[in-house]
C-alpha cells in the first residue's frame, strides 16, 4: 500500500526543500528560523544545514523515504528548538518575534512526527503509529495559541502587516490571532480537529498568496522574504498533515 503524496505533504516537502537550498545558495542559516549569526566566511555548519534540509525535503517527495525523512525533519527542528530558540526565549522572554520562529519550528517537528506516524507500517499494513501523532498533534496544537497571543498582543504591528487594500487592517489582526486560538484548542481537545486543521491550512495558504508573494516578486533575492514566504507553505502544509491524522466524518 502506498502513502498518498498529498498536498499537505508536499507542502512540507517544497518548505524544506527550498530552506534548504536558500541556505546552500547564500551560504548562510536559515533566516529566522536558525537565528544564528551569519558566517563571515564558507561555515561548514551552515552548509551542513542546507545538504540536510535539501535532502529531507527531497526524501519527503519520495514515497520509499517519506517516513525516515520525516523522523529526520522532526529531529532537526526539534534540535533547533532545544540548542537555538529555547536559549533565545529564555533571554528575551518578552521577544515576540522569538516566540513566533521557536512555535513555527515546533508546529513544523509536530507535522513531522505526524507524518512518520502515518507513514511508518501504512504501506504495508495500514495501520498508524498513534503515540508519535499524538504527541505530534500536541506539538502543533500548543503552538497555535502561541501565534494567536503574539496576534492580541501586538495587534497594532500585525495591522501593519496586512495588505493595504484589506480593509479593516487592525481586525483582520485579532480575527486570525482568534482563529489561531481556536485551532489549536480545537486540535488539543479533538473537538472539530480536522475542520479546524483544515481551515488554519487554507489560512496559512491564503497568507501565502496574498501576504509573501506580493513581497517576494519584486526582490526575489530577498532571503528573509523568501524564507517567509515558504514558512508560510510548509505552515499550510504541516496543518493539513494534522488534518488527515483525524478521520473523515461518516454521513
Amino acid at each position: 500500500m502506498n502513502f498518498p503524496l498529498t498536498p499537505g505533504r508536499i507542502c512540507v516537502a517544497v518548505g524544506v526543500l527550498v530552506f534548504g537550498v536558500l541556505s546552500l545558495l547564500h551560504g548562510d542559516y536559515v533566516s529566522g528560523l536558525q537565528p544564528l549569526p551569519s558566517p563571515t566566511t564558507t561555515h561548514w555548519w551552515a552548509q551542513l544545514s542546507g545538504f540536510l534540509l535539501t535532502a529531507l525535503g527531497a526524501c519527503l517527495l519520495i514515497d520509499r523515504t517519506t517516513r525516515w525523512a520525516a523522523f529526520g525533519s522532526a529531529a532537526l527542528f526539534l534540535l533547533w528548538c532545544v540548542l537555538i530558540h529555547a536559549p533565545i526565549v529564555i533571554a528575551e522572554p518578552r521577544n515576540g518575534t522569538a516566540w513566533v520562529r521557536f512555535f513555527e519550528t515546533f508546529a513544523l517537528a509536530g507535522a513531522s512526527l505526524v507524518l512518520a506516524g502515518l507513514s511508518a507500517s501504512q504501506r504495508v499494513t495500514g495501520d498508524t503509529n498513534d503515540k508519535l501523532i499524538r504527541v505530534g498533534r500536541l506539538c502543533f496544537g500548543v503552538s497555535l495559541p502561541v501565534f494567536a497571543a503574539t496576534h492580541f498582543i501586538y495587534a497594532d504591528f500585525v495591522a501593519t502587516i496586512v495588505p493595504a487594500w484589506i480593509p479593516a487592517r487592525l481586525f483582520w489582526a485579532w480575527f486570525t490571532g482568534a482563529a489561531h486560538l481556536a485551532a489549536g484548542l480545537a486540535v488539543l481537545t479533538g473537538i472539530q480537529a480536522r475542520l479546524a486543521a483544515l481551515l488554519a491550512g487554507a489560512m496559512y495558504g491564503s497568507w501565502a498568496l496574498i501576504l509573501h508573494v506580493p513581497r517576494v516578486l519584486p526582490d526575489i533575492g530577498n532571503r528573509p522574504e523568501m524564507t517567509n514566504l515558504f514558512v508560510a507553505v510548509a505552515l499550510c502544509g504541516a496543518a493539513w498533515i494534522v488534518a488527515a491524522s483525524y478521520p473523515k466524518p461518516t454521513r
